[in-house]
C-alpha cells in the first residue's frame, strides 16, 4: 500500500467507531458517551482540516491540528474523570485542564505558533494520558473488581491509548528531525504514524463493541 493511500485510510479510520458509537448510543454510560462525543469531534476537525487543504491549496493545516489535540485531551479527560469517579478529586481534573489550556495557549501565541507542528504539546499531551492509562490499569489491578477486563470497554479504549502514544512518542518529540532527514527517511517511518493510527481507531472500535447493552 502506498503510503498515500495509507494515510488516506488513516484519516477516515474513525468513521468507524463514531458510526458505532451512535448505534450504541442509548447503551453508553457517562464516560462512554463523552468518548463518542471525542470521536465525532475528531471526525469534524480531521475533515475540516483535509477540505481546508483542498479548498485553498494550502499544504499547512496545522492550525486544525492544533485544535485537534485541544480537544482531543480535555474531552479524554471527561472520559477518564468518569472512569475514576471519586478516586481522583475534582481539582485535580481542574489543574491538568486549565494546565494544559494555558500552555497551549502560550504555545500557539508566542512558542512554535498557530501555523507550526505541535511537537511539544502533542508529547506533553502524550505523557498526561499515557499517565492516566497506566494509572487506571493499575487500579484495575490493584481492586480485582473486573474478572474479565478484556470484555470491557474500558481496557481496549487505555489498550488503545497505551499502544498509540508510546509507539508514537519520539515522533512527537522530534517530527522536525524526521522531515529534515529527507523525504526517502520521512516517507520510511512516517508510515508507522498511520498504522497506529488505524490500530488506535480499531481498538476503539473493539471498545466499543463490548459495550453491553443495558437491561431494561
Amino acid at each position: 500500500m502506498s503510503l498515500y493511500y495509507l494515510v488516506e485510510f488513516a484519516l477516515y479510520i474513525p468513521l468507524l467507531p463514531a458510526a458505532i458509537a451512535i448505534w450504541k448510543w442509548r447503551d453508553l454510560n457517562k464516560s462512554q458517551r463523552w468518548f463518542a462525543v471525542l470521536l465525532w469531534t475528531i471526525v469534524i476537525v480531521s475533515l475540516s482540516g483535509e477540505l481546508y487543504q483542498v479548498l485553498t491549496v494550502e499544504s499547512n493545516n496545522m492550525p486544525f491540528f492544533h485544535t485537534y489535540i485541544l480537544l482531543e485531551y480535555l474531552i479524554l479527560l471527561q472520559v477518564f474523570r468518569w472512569m475514576f469517579l471519586e478516586s481522583i478529586s475534582i481539582k485535580t481534573w481542574w489543574s491538568l485542564s486549565v494546565g494544559f489550556i494555558i500552555i497551549w495557549l502560550v504555545n500557539v501565541i508566542s512558542g512554535e505558533g498557530w501555523w507550526g507542528f505541535p511537537d511539544y504539546i502533542h508529547a506533553l499531551e502524550a505523557i498526561t494520558l499515557l499517565v492516566l492509562v497506566i494509572k487506571w490499569f493499575l487500579k484495575m489491578l490493584r481492586e480485582k473488581k473486573i474478572a474479565h477486563p478484556q470484555r470491557t470497554f474500558e481496557f481496549w479504549m487505555c489498550a488503545g491509548l497505551l499502544l498509540f502514544f508510546s509507539g508514537n512518542f519520539l515522533m512527537f518529540l522530534f517530527p522536525k528531525f524526521l522531515i529534515d532527514t529527507g523525504k526517502e527517511v520521512f516517507e520510511a517511518i512516517w508510515p508507522i504514524n498511520c498504522i497506529l493510527i488505524i490500530l488506535l481507531y480499531l481498538t476503539y472500535t473493539v471498545a466499543l463493541l463490548w459495550v453491553k447493552k443495558k437491561t431494561k
